[in-house]
């Protein structure tokens, strides 16, 4: 058991350090992904009165975990989501006030992480993340005004998720 702790303290220190030093492709990779997302952003912050920015992690960028798949994509379906949930007029106002910012963040893939003792999917505290009974993990939440998405290749009815997040924030702030 140690020596998986141990291994998974090297890992997640080697991750850290490559986290550190951005590289031409994730560069060129986030000037890219700022542009294509441009049109959506605006179409959000048009439809809710706001003016978010998006933030995202390319340090953690590996183009080959994202091969033949539009990551730029999953995150204008955030976007969607938000702008869709304010184009309701009861919903444009408390949004604007509840969302100040989204994330978009690129994220391990927990099942590979799993397969080195750094994660256990079968402990009962990872089961809410990881999901369970057919429920499908969670990849967009939203805390202290920052809606984040945890990018995964293969998400799908991402637009969906974010408005059931943004509508169950909104119903527990009218509470």
């Amino acid at each position: 058991m140690r020596s998986q702790h141990v291994f998974a303290a090297m890992v997640l220190l080697s991750m850290a350090a490559r986290a550190d030093e951005p590289k031409l492709f994730q560069k060129e990779a986030r000037l890219s992904f700022e542009k294509s997302i441009s049109s959506a952003l605006k179409d959000a912050n048009t439809a809710c009165g706001t003016r978010l920015k998006v933030k995202t992690n390319f340090n953690w960028f590996n183009p080959k975990d994202w091969d033949g798949v539009g990551y730029e994509d999953s995150c204008k379906e955030v976007l969607l989501g938000i702008a869709t949930t304010c184009a309701r007029p009861e919903n444009k106002k408390a949004l604007a006030k509840k969302v100040t910012g989204v994330a978009c963040l690129f994220t391990w893939n927990v099942s590979e992480m799993a397969l080195y003792g750094a994660l256990n999917p079968e402990h009962p505290d990872n089961k809410q993340k990881l999901g369970t009974n057919d429920t499908p993990p969670r990849n967009v939440s939203l805390s202290k005004g920052l809606l984040m998405y945890e990018m995964h290749k293969g998400d799908k009815a991402i637009a969906d998720e974010t408005r059931t997040v943004l509508e169950e924030a909104l119903k527990a702030g009218s509470r």
